[in-house]
């Protein structure tokens, strides 16, 4: 397994698509201990056969979360993103990032682009943003939740 920075070896260009991922959230109802309350609160919804996500730490204007991959024989974790909650005018943003991750290595390692190369947990993160952002609009029907998967 390939553990890789969101910075990368080669920059932001050279990542795989599923690393640039992310959810941005914008609520004018919301305050920030709220919006941290729920980004906490979407990763206990995040758990099947394949991996779970986690909170690993937590300060006043950040959820650092960790994705599990429990196809793997050892369930150490593969992906690490966070939750940045701010405050600015008329509301509150949050937005998730890829800090650490790891892709699928074969032998086919030198013909696989970069780009193309899955992100292990990718899965779990993808339910994590939809569920943070499902969490949001439930608290804040006029919430903008914005989905970006990296393409």
């Amino acid at each position: 397994m390939m553990s890789t920075s969101a910075v990368g070896t080669r920059g932001w260009a050279a990542r795989p698509w599923q690393s640039k991922a992310s959810v941005s959230i914008q609520s004018a109802q919301l305050t920030p201990t709220r919006m941290l309350e729920l980004a906490v609160h979407a990763a206990t919804g995040v758990q099947d056969d394949r991996g779970w996500v986690s909170v690993r730490g937590r300060s006043s204007t950040r959820v650092d979360l960790r994705v599990r991959d429990l196809v793997r024989v050892e369930t150490a974790a593969v992906l690490f993103f966070h939750v940045e909650v701010a405050r600015v005018s008329g509301g509150v943003t949050a937005r998730t990032a890829v800090d650490e991750y790891q892709v699928n290595e074969s032998g086919l390692h030198a013909l696989v682009a970069v780009g193309n190369r899955k992100v292990l947990g990718y899965p779990s993160y993808e339910r994590y943003m939809e569920a943070f952002g499902q969490l949001v609009q439930g608290q804040d029907g006029a919430a903008t939740v914005l989905l970006t998967s990296g393409r």
